[in-house]
């Protein structure tokens, strides 16, 4: 199916779209649009939208030969964070971080490689959208090395600002996932 950008449908508009759709074309339509939760908030009554909604998803940490991680500065906020994003509806967790990590940075990751490091819920993986959402991330951490070959390729995405690779002493100030760094921070001490 052909679909508008996002911003040029009325809110009503994005609405009745989506009530004439299937669950095939529902999904082909998120994944034009950040995927399905993101599809859902957009799909919500502005009068609505500070009603905190749960979102899953997985981030990952790519790591260099050098110990260096990758981080994404984000266009929609100015701020530092790892790749990652929504899960799909039926998508297993691990397919969501290689999908997003290579829509984010072009860096393909092998499935069958990715290590679970935590997942995290809660008050720290609460988010303030810039229009207004308010979602409470379960987000499901991996780790996968990478070359530095297979790292010297990246390209973002729309919400990619810039990639850069950072060794764990230099990370930015402004970043999104403090906590996730701080999980693996820990799985980085508990495997010393």
């Amino acid at each position: 199916m052909n679909f508008k950008k996002m911003k040029e449908y009325s809110h009503e508009e994005f609405v009745n779209l989506i009530l004439s759709l299937n669950e095939e074309q529902l999904l082909e339509l998120s994944s034009k649009y950040g995927g399905y939760p993101v599809l859902f908030r957009m799909a919500l009554d502005t009068r609505i939208n500070h009603i905190p909604f749960i979102q899953t998803g997985a981030a990952v940490i790519i790591r260099n030969e050098n110990g260096q991680i990758l981080l994404q500065e984000r266009t929609d906020r100015n701020k530092w964070g790892l790749p990652g994003g929504c899960q799909d509806l039926g998508e297993d967790l691990r397919i969501t971080a290689v999908r997003e990590a290579y829509e984010e940075t072009g860096i393909k990751l092998d499935l069958e490689k990715l290590e679970l490091i935590d997942t995290l819920s809660g008050k720290s993986r609460k988010n303030n959208y810039p229009n207004g959402d308010i979602v409470y991330n379960n987000t499901s951490l991996y780790l996968a090395d990478v070359s530095l070959e297979n790292a010297s390729n990246l390209k973002g995405d729309s919400e990619t600002k810039r990639l850069q690779f950072f060794y764990l002493n230099e990370i930015p100030n402004n970043i999104m996932d403090a906590d996730l760094i701080e999980s693996y921070l820990l799985y980085l001490n508990k495997n010393i």
